[in-house]
This record gives C-alpha cells, sequence and structure tokens, in this order.
C-alpha cells in the first residue's frame, strides 16, 4: 500500500514539474521589463574595435540564436574578404526589435568595395523574426505600393543620370539600367529597418558599371525613408 502512495505520489510530482517546465518555455518573452531595466543591453557588441562593430541579441530564444550565428557567419565571411569596416544600429519601436548592419566588402577578384546591408525586425512580444511582408503590413503598405515606390526612385537615378551626362538613353534604356544594378525584382534585396517607429529601407544594388556610375552614388543612395 504505501508503495502504491509512494509511486503516486512521484507521478504527480512528475507531473506537476512538467506542467511548470512546459508553461516556462512556452510563456511570452518578457521584453517589457528587460527594455525597463537601463542595465540590461538587449543588444551589446561582441566585437568592437576601431573599424568593426558586430553586434549580438542578448535573449535566450532560438530565433535569436539563429540570428546571432548569422551575423556571426556574415562578419566571418567579410572578414575573410577585407576587413574594411563592419557596423550596426538598431531601434526599439514598441515591441520589434530593429537591426541593421553595414559591411564594406572587397572580393578577391574585384577592384573595388561593395556595401552590403542586412536587416532583421523581430518581434519581441511573439518572439519571432519578421518577414518583409509583415514589416510593409505593420505600416499598411503592399508590396505592390513598395515596388511602385522604388520604380520610381530608380527612374529618378536614371533621368538624373542621363541629365549628368553619364550615358544616353540609346546607350541604356531603364531596364539596362536595372539590369547593371543588379536589380532584377525591386523587391529583392530589400533591408527593412524600423527606426524609432519609422520605416527606412537599405536596399544592395550595384554601381559600379561601364558608366562610372560609383562617381554619382554615394551611402545615401542605398537609404530611403519610406514613413
Amino acid at each position: 500500500m504505501k508503495n502504491k502512495k509512494y509511486i503516486l505520489l512521484i507521478l504527480i510530482i512528475i507531473i506537476l514539474l512538467s506542467i511548470i517546465f512546459i508553461y516556462l518555455n512556452n510563456r511570452p518573452y518578457n521584453y517589457t521589463s528587460q527594455l525597463l531595466d537601463q542595465n540590461y543591453e538587449i543588444v551589446y557588441d561582441k566585437v568592437n574595435t576601431n573599424k568593426d562593430k558586430v553586434p549580438h541579441i542578448n535573449i535566450n530564444s532560438e530565433v535569436a540564436t539563429k540570428i546571432n550565428n548569422e551575423i556571426d557567419k556574415m562578419y566571418e565571411e567579410y572578414n575573410y574578404f577585407s576587413p574594411d569596416g563592419f557596423s550596426y544600429n538598431y531601434s526599439i519601436s514598441k515591441n520589434i526589435l530593429s537591426i541593421v548592419i553595414k559591411a564594406y566588402v572587397v572580393k578577391p577578384e574585384s577592384t573595388h568595395y561593395d556595401i552590403i546591408y542586412k536587416s532583421y525586425n523581430i518581434d519581441l512580444k511573439n518572439n519571432k523574426l519578421l518577414t518583409n511582408k509583415e514589416v510593409l503590413n505593420k505600416f499598411n503598405i503592399t508590396e505592390d505600393k513598395m515596388e511602385f515606390y522604388l520604380y520610381n526612385k530608380f527612374l529618378n537615378y536614371y533621368n538624373d543620370l542621363i541629365k549628368n551626362n553619364y550615358f544616353t538613353e540609346k546607350q541604356c534604356d531603364f531596364n539596362c539600367f536595372l539590369q547593371n544594378k543588379n536589380v532584377e525584382n525591386l523587391l529583392d534585396d530589400n533591408n527593412y529597418y524600423i527606426n524609432n517607429n519609422h520605416l527606412e529601407l537599405y536596399k544592395n544594388f550595384n554601381i559600379f558599371t561601364d558608366y562610372h556610375e560609383e562617381k554619382y552614388f554615394n551611402e545615401e543612395s542605398f537609404h530611403f525613408i519610406i514613413t
């Protein structure tokens, strides 16, 4: 009889521990208390040198771990090519943690550096990495509307380059221009950054062509203020 009671007690304890474990692992991430803690760094410098600042997301979750691993891999790959600068910015807007990374990369076969951007937008409340479409939805922007916005931005670049005698329309039409930019799809290579509740975009595209367009473009050319 005592053995049965002992076994029953053990089973009850196991069940209770299982319930507590499931609760602790499935409860919402308590980001609000951490954000209020001035001593808590939700993002800190994993690497900090004269040229490089590499971010680390200070959240114990599968999503954060995956992103941190991606960032580390990106830094290792960039550093293999050329250590010309790796930096980041981050912002917290309501429950969204947004990080944008900028790297200067010189590949062995190249005679110039490329600027590469990469962004991450994390819903802290639901502990989820947002897709580009989900980010746009938060600002009530459709993909069609974003595509139209970028089409006009690149068209303005194109017309201004013609105006400044980089090439003629006969030499390179607008489709040719987009091809030279490696912009096959205006919604590809878009890195959205939510900065203090405003939407910004860092878009990767090529500026080095036979028409020496690198003299026209600068770093701000890759940066678009959406809202």
